[in-house]
């Protein structure tokens, strides 16, 4: 009696769409980190009725309820280094739209806080992008 051998099958991983998995599994993780940054800081911003919608800023600054700056989720230690960041992007761009800056402000920050932060992005040549509420007065 004589046996016959079967051939063997080689096995094949796909492997093409591996690139294309991990492609997408970076654009998520980066997108998720951005959000990330600034659910650390806590700050309560104004309301505001008639509010336009921004377009997406690539600079955020933020003044937290403790009076902290954070430039894009970092803690920065004055308004001088503020404005050296923001001089430092606002150069290598050429419209306005990529010089807006989102600044947020805890609405219980007093004005000589805020202020020097405003001024430092102006200063760098930035466009501010913000929203407050008038206070009432009596």
């Amino acid at each position: 009696m004589k046996l016959h051998r079967r051939k063997k099958m080689a096995i094949t991983v796909p492997t093409t769409s591996m690139g294309d998995i991990a492609f997408l599994l970076i654009i998520f993780f980066m997108v998720c980190s951005n959000f990330a940054k600034e659910n650390r800081i806590k700050y309560k911003s104004p309301d505001a009725l008639d509010v336009d919608k921004v377009k997406n800023t690539k600079i955020s600054i933020v003044v937290d309820e403790k009076s902290e700056i954070y430039y894009n989720g970092k803690l920065m230690d004055s308004a001088k280094t503020v404005e050296a960041m923001v001089d430092s992007y606002v150069r290598e761009t050429t419209t306005d739209e990529e010089r807006m800056v989102m600044f947020k402000c805890d609405h219980l920050v007093e004005k000589r806080v805020f202020e020097p932060v405003l001024e430092a992005i102006t200063r760098a040549g930035g466009i501010i992008v913000a929203v407050g509420e008038k206070r009432k007065t009596d």
